[in-house]
């Protein structure tokens, strides 16, 4: 009977407002700080039972950008699955093209959630100019998994699975040193992309006539 007892004091603690201000203001300390101590302090946020604190300390990271980065890449080969999780989500958003081999690794957690944060992060750091490492990264792979990954790349952003698929067939692309630091619009990258096509680094091209507009639709022909 005290067990319960002391079970539910605690999730009323937990869900009091008082807490969740002292959690808002120890986080929003700690990303104020930003020394060692402070960015270590906000990592064992990350690993907390805690979701909101978890949520806050993501956040913090997520408007500290990639300082931090080094640290949370050892999060996605351990702890457990929500602590993985925030890690995955935290270097896709910030577009850290150094996370993507553990992410490739982490795409074949048995964790759905954690299989689903990594491949969304994957997503979303090839869309920010992170296709060349995601290649780069496929490339060494055995090619069952490599197929996997694509298909998966495929089913979740087929424009940018294309665009991966197509560095992956260019073998001066493919035999170029990196570990991360080259994105899609690097003078490396672009050297060795000849003959590749023109979309593959930067979208979609402009249509032919991309400097005259329809009159029709608010714009105006070049004189």
């Amino acid at each position: 009977m005290a067990d319960d007892k002391f079970a539910s004091s605690r999730a009323f603690d937990a869900m009091n407002p008082r807490g969740l201000a002292a959690k808002r203001e120890y986080v929003r300390a700690l990303e104020r700080r930003r020394d060692p101590e402070a960015i270590s302090l906000l990592v064992e946020c990350l690993c907390d039972e805690s979701g909101y604190l978890r949520d806050l300390a993501q956040q913090a990271f997520e408007r500290m950008g990639d300082e931090a980065a080094p640290l949370l890449l050892p999060l996605l080969d351990q702890g457990l699955w929500f602590t993985r999780t925030s890690a995955a989500g935290i270097l896709g958003k910030l577009g850290h093209r150094g996370a993507v081999p553990a992410l490739v690794r982490l795409a074949e957690d048995k964790n759905r959630t954690v299989v689903d944060a990594a491949s969304e992060s994957l997503v979303a750091i090839g869309r920010r100019g992170g296709s060349f490492r995601i290649a780069h990264v496929l490339h060494r792979l055995a090619p069952d998994l490599r197929r996997r990954r694509l298909d998966d790349l495929a089913r979740r952003d087929a424009v940018l699975a294309g665009r991966v698929t197509r560095m992956l067939e260019s073998e001066e692309l493919m035999t170029l040193e990196d570990d991360g630091a080259l994105a899609d619009d690097s003078p490396k990258v672009r050297s060795g992309a000849e003959g590749v096509e023109w979309e593959v680094l930067t979208g979609s091209p402009p249509p032919p006539d991309a400097t005259r507009a329809d009159p029709g639709h608010g714009g105006r022909r070049a004189s």
